[in-house]
């Protein structure tokens, strides 16, 4: 246990320059930081829930700490995941992390921007539409772009994601990382046949290329587009976006019923649902996990589970103890509280005991 090191920084990014065309709105306030040195960041509050009056229901108050805790969490057991610090702008409290890619000419490509290339019925933005987010078009899509070496990554989120409850896996939720100029090739490759009077957007591209239109393009030109995916990618993109997790809903009076109550936090633990459906139908994270071990996928499944060798009971603990310690006087508002604490190493430990009990 003296082998780990948790090391939480707690940033003051009020005199950071905000690049205000690249910053979103919404329920969560989102913003990209650029540090003096030039380095890009990522600031995020927690969620809020607002009337069409714009009046405040319902504020996930400590979500921005779930991205802290995930992080130490993954990093102590050896995944490749986002690093989050604690920081401040202005008035705002909320988590920091560095941007991805690093240059120009690398890019996040999301996942769901390849699935939905191959499933014109999966519209992210149409929530009747969301479940044909599904393991099996996963599947297709990893076969289809020739990705399969990267499937031991998958299932480490999706392990890691049945540990701390996240519920938010969504298309946008996990990528690769690529050369910017990858579309503008493939583009220039395939526009005689298929896009030569389309958009030549990353999104289009794909969508045209790998619809309907597949049967169009002569045997030699397809198998170019698909070495031209994998040759593209550099890497898969590290874990982030874990905030929909650690009991982040609960509110403060109904923390106590659940740690004092076995039985309620056990039905409470079986409700998480993983965001990935399974043949169209959304399931809890172990009886997706089982059914990934009845699968032909058993082996890479159990491979990709070996970071859990590096458990300590006393990890969660570990973190949780020195999240807020050093947190300013002004913002101890946004402690959280010991109860809340208590459930959240409780959870953590009862799911990673189920995920293990799965896996034997």
């Amino acid at each position: 246990m003296s082998k780990i090191k948790i090391d939480i920084q707690f940033i003051d990014t009020s005199d950071w320059q905000e690049l205000s065309w690249y910053s979103s709105g919404g329920t969560r306030a989102k913003k990209i930081l650029q540090a003096p040195e030039g380095a890009e960041y990522y600031f995020k509050c927690s969620e809020k829930k607002l009337d069409e009056n714009g009046n405040l229901i319902k504020e996930y108050k400590y979500e921005f700490w779930n991205e802290i805790i995930a992080y130490q969490l993954g990093k102590a057991l050896g995944l490749n995941i986002l690093r989050y610090d604690l920081a401040i702008f202005g008035n705002e409290i909320g988590c920091l992390s560095p941007k991805m890619n690093k240059t120009d000419d690398e890019q996040l490509i999301e996942v769901g921007r390849f699935m939905t290339a191959l499933n014109e019925k999966f519209l992210p933005e149409n929530n009747k539409a969301r479940k044909e987010y599904t393991f099996q078009l996963l599947e297709k899509t990893i076969k289809e772009f020739n990705l399969s070496k990267y499937w031991e990554l998958f299932f480490q989120t999706l392990l890691f994601d049945a540990i701390i409850g996240n519920t938010d896996r969504h298309q946008e939720n996990w990528a690769f990382l690529g050369k910017t100029t990858f579309f503008e090739k493939g583009l220039e490759l395939a526009k005689a046949d298929i896009v030569k009077k389309r958009n030549a957007e990353t999104f289009l591209f794909l969508k045209n290329l790998f619809k309907k239109e597949k049967e169009k393009l002569n045997p030699e030109l397809y198998g170019k587009n698909l070495k031209l995916v994998d040759s593209n990618i550099n890497s898969f993109a590290p874990i982030y976006d874990s905030g929909s997790s650690l009991v982040r809903e609960l509110l403060d009076s109904k923390i106590d019923h659940f740690l004092n109550n076995e039985d309620a936090l056990e039905k409470y633990i079986n409700k998480g649902f993983a965001e990935l459906h399974w043949n169209k139908e959304k399931l809890n994270h172990f009886l997706l996990v089982e059914n990934l071990l009845k699968s032909s996928y058993i082996e890479v499944v159990k491979k990709s589970a070996r970071f859990l060798e590096n458990w300590n009971e006393d990890l969660v603990s570990l973190i949780l103890n020195n999240l807020d310690k050093d947190l300013p006087e002004k913002w101890h508002d946004f402690r959280i509280p010991n109860n809340r604490k208590n459930l959240i190493t409780k959870i953590v430990s009862l799911r990673s005991e189920k995920l293990k009990n799965l896996l034997k």
